[in-house]
């Protein structure tokens, strides 16, 4: 897993110093959430992005009550869903703010969230981000059933999400000297895979990370930046 991280690094122009790099479980508790738990945070995620960009949000609303699947968003996102309340002159308002607010960035979250349920085959490197029509056919269409997508939901292997929270923790802390990658994409990214990973210490939009532990394998990286011809 560290030689993994250390080569794709590499090929981003950052050569790691340090002789050693601790795996993710030195780092984090790992256990990985359920199939089914990652199903519903896609079509969560899936309906707030929806909410923010659907010519007419109110349809989205409409389609998860209809499914009962309110009660599984969250508090901030119930807050996104409240515009639909408004009267529709100020909806369009308010959903036009909202294009320009840091939930959009769900979408890296969501493109994640199919990598790793294995929609997805591979997922691109960080100094790319997400192309939405690349992931619309794996969703849920506006008034489909939910059920038949999350009962086919499945989970790639544990060592291929544990490779890809180590890789985006040590992006995280190579912040700042690799130019061409977007630290918002990679924080996104992170974000996920860390509630994807550790269950047992995430919640969705209350996710923290262990600090102490988090500490410990900054201080033992250091970068430097390879020039490039």
């Amino acid at each position: 897993m560290t030689l993994s991280t250390r080569i794709r690094l590499e090929q981003h122009g950052v050569r790691l110093k340090a002789e050693h790099l601790p795996e993710i479980d030195e780092v984090f508790s790992v256990r990985l959430r359920s199939p089914t738990e990652i199903a519903k945070r896609i079509i969560a995620l899936h309906a707030l992005l929806g909410v923010i960009f659907h010519r007419d949000p109110r349809e989205v609303k409409e389609w998860m009550e209809k499914e009962n699947f309110l009660h599984e968003l969250t508090e901030r996102e119930k807050w996104a869903f409240e515009l639909t309340e408004l009267p529709e002159a100020e909806m369009l308002w308010r959903q036009r703010a909202m294009q320009t607010n840091l939930l959009t960035w769900r979408a890296e979250s969501l493109y994640v969230l199919l990598w790793a349920s294995g929609t997805i085959p591979t997922m691109i490197e960080p100094d790319e981000r997400m192309d939405g029509s690349s992931v619309i056919d794996h969703l849920p269409g506006l008034g489909d059933p939910l059920q038949p997508f999350i009962r086919s939901v499945t989970l790639r292997p544990r060592q291929e999400i544990a490779e890809e929270l180590h890789y985006y923790l040590a992006l995280r802390l190579c912040e700042g000297v690799m130019d061409n990658i977007d630290p918002q994409v990679v924080e996104e990214r992170y974000y996920a895979l860390y509630w994807i990973a550790c269950a047992d210490d995430s919640e969705w939009d209350e996710v923290e990370d262990d600090d102490e532990n988090v500490v410990e394998f900054e201080f033992e990286v250091e970068v430097e930046v390879e020039e490039k011809d």
